[in-house]
C-alpha cells in the first residue's frame, strides 16, 4: 500500500475527555497504550480495514464516511467485535483524515439501543455531522 493510501489519525477532543480516561483508567498504561497504537494503524489505513468485518460504514456522503470501528484491548482474549469496544470515526476523503469522534466500550454506552445512544452523542456534540447520522 502506498503513502498515498494513508490516511492522518487524530483523536476529538471530546473523545479524549469523556471516554479514553476510563479506558486509561481500567487498563495498564502498557496495555492501553499498546491498543491506541494499534487502533491509529488501522484508521490511518481505513479503506483496507473496511474491507474486513472490524468495521463497518454507517454513512457516507460521498466525501466523509461515518465508521463504526471493533477493536479489543492488548493482552485480552475477546476478539474484536466481541470485546465490546468501539470507535466512532469521521472519514473525510477529500483530506484524507480521520477523525476518533467516540471510542467507547458498551458498558458505557448501552441498553435500551446503542446506535441510537451513540448516534445522539454524535448530534449533541458534533452538529456539523447531524446530516451524517440522522
Amino acid at each position: 500500500m502506498s503513502t498515498s493510501d494513508q490516511y492522518l489519525v487524530q483523536l476529538s477532543d471530546y473523545a479524549k475527555r469523556h471516554y479514553v480516561k476510563a479506558f486509561e483508567k481500567r487498563y495498564a498504561k502498557k496495555q492501553w497504550d499498546v491498543t491506541v497504537r494499534s487502533v491509529y494503524a488501522d484508521l490511518a489505513r481505513i479503506k483496507e480495514y473496511l474491507k474486513y468485518d472490524k468495521a463497518e460504514t454507517i454513512h457516507d456522503d460521498g466525501s466523509r464516511k461515518i465508521v463504526k470501528l471493533y477493536f479489543r484491548v492488548a493482552q485480552t482474549k475477546d476478539s474484536a467485535k466481541g470485546s465490546g469496544n468501539r470507535a466512532i470515526v469521521l472519514v473525510e476523503e477529500n483530506t484524507k483524515m480521520v477523525t476518533i469522534l467516540l471510542v467507547y466500550s458498551k458498558n458505557e454506552i448501552t441498553t435500551p439501543n446503542e446506535t441510537s445512544k451513540w448516534q445522539t452523542e454524535i448530534k449533541d456534540n458534533f452538529p456539523n455531522l447531524r446530516s451524517l447520522v440522522a
